[in-house]
């Protein structure tokens, strides 16, 4: 039977240690928490910046995680749509979501 607290607390820690001034902590039960993650400036030094909501579910991660643009700034409507299309082509038993927050710029 897998231990999935421990298996999202270890992964939090994880995210957390990665994302050390964008990683914020909303609740603890059920597991739920931002990342901010911020482009490279590009065309006239402007950047793309979103922060992505992750709620797990008590299964997690063998099941999806509940997950949302919670802010953004420079942001197309098409790329708002790209990222959430990408989120959820991942499925279920992700192995760390720091590869979701990587792809996401990729779009």
């Amino acid at each position: 039977m897998a231990d999935y607290s421990e298996e999202q607390r270890n992964e939090r820690e994880a995210l957390e240690s990665i994302y050390p001034d964008s990683f914020t902590v909303l609740s603890e039960n059920p597991t739920c928490f931002t990342i901010t993650v911020t482009s490279e400036a590009g065309e006239n030094d402007e950047t793309v910046q979103a922060t992505l909501k992750f709620t797990y579910g008590e299964k997690y991660p063998d099941e999806t995680p509940l997950y949302e643009i919670f802010s953004q700034e420079n942001l197309e409507d098409n790329d708002v749509t790209d990222i959430l299309i990408l989120l959820a082509q991942q499925g279920i038993g992700w192995p760390i979501l720091r590869e979701h927050t990587k792809r996401a710029w990729l779009v």
